[in-house]
């Protein structure tokens, strides 16, 4: 299985792949620096990552729609699909293979975005950086991370039945518009919408302090209720469960 994801790892090194994430990832801390730099004489760090986290939110799950049609239509994209399915592997094997590649990509991408966010804050004047906030918020982007792979399946599945990139691409842009329209949503219903759950995870782990008005990150907080925790390992089991019967079955021709 390490060789598999080994091999994944360098195909997509040959790409822009690694280029064009990279941009993502540094762009919004910059511009996020010069904001600060321009309108306040002092980071706050839960304002400061608040405003980081909102953005990344909503990139994120285009990026990982991006990422995970990638890795699924390439072979189909460059015709190749041919010779790696007459490798002596399951087909299984190779789907969980790829969807390990897209895990070990999607939490570099979550650490990484974290370490810059800080270092660009770190450049201006900044408040001490307690250890309880990077931890804090080390714990909510992973909530949110799971919260991503609950429904990451589906775009897998769309990738897998169209071979194309552009039906994804158009399933996370819609996610991504509905999530922003998720405060003007009753919240009995969100609840059911998995699809709302990484933005729900962002909004409810951090809180007003009463005494100062500042945005404060939640300690050990649990953003999500019951309900839509199983509704999204529901969902997860699901779509993967989905994605691996077409895996399967489907025509190489």
């Amino acid at each position: 299985m390490f060789n598999l994801i080994y091999c994944e790892f360098l195909k997509l090194k040959k790409s822009y792949l690694f280029l064009t994430i990279a941009i993502i990832i540094l762009l919004p801390p910059i511009l996020l620096y010069i904001k600060w730099h321009a309108e306040y004489n002092l980071i706050t760090w839960d304002m400061y990552l608040l405003q980081e986290e909102g953005c990344m939110t909503l990139i994120n799950l285009p990026m990982y729609v991006f990422i995970s049609s990638y890795i699924y239509t390439r072979e189909f994209s460059y015709n190749t699909a041919q010779t790696l399915f007459s490798y002596s592997i399951s087909r299984t094997k190779i789907f969980i293979s790829k969807f390990l590649t897209i895990i070990t990509m999607t939490s570099c991408i979550m650490i990484l975005q974290l370490l810059f966010a800080v270092l660009a804050g770190l450049l201006l004047p900044h408040e001490a950086l307690a250890k309880r906030i990077i931890i804090d918020y080390l714990k909510m982007n992973m909530y949110i991370l799971f919260a991503q792979y609950a429904i990451l399946p589906i775009a897998i599945f769309i990738a897998q039945a169209s071979r194309n990139m552009i039906l994804p691409m158009v399933y996370g842009g819609i996610i991504t518009v509905f999530n922003m329209c998720v405060p003007q949503i009753k919240p009995g219903i969100i609840e059911y919408l998995a699809i709302t759950y990484p933005i729900q995870i962002m909004t409810n782990s951090f809180k007003t302090n009463i005494y100062n008005q500042d945005i404060m990150i939640i300690n050990n907080s649990i953003p999500l209720p019951s309900v839509s925790i199983v509704l999204a390992i529901s969902t997860f089991i699901i779509g993967i469960t989905m994605c691996i019967a077409y895996y399967l079955k489907t025509d190489i021709t």
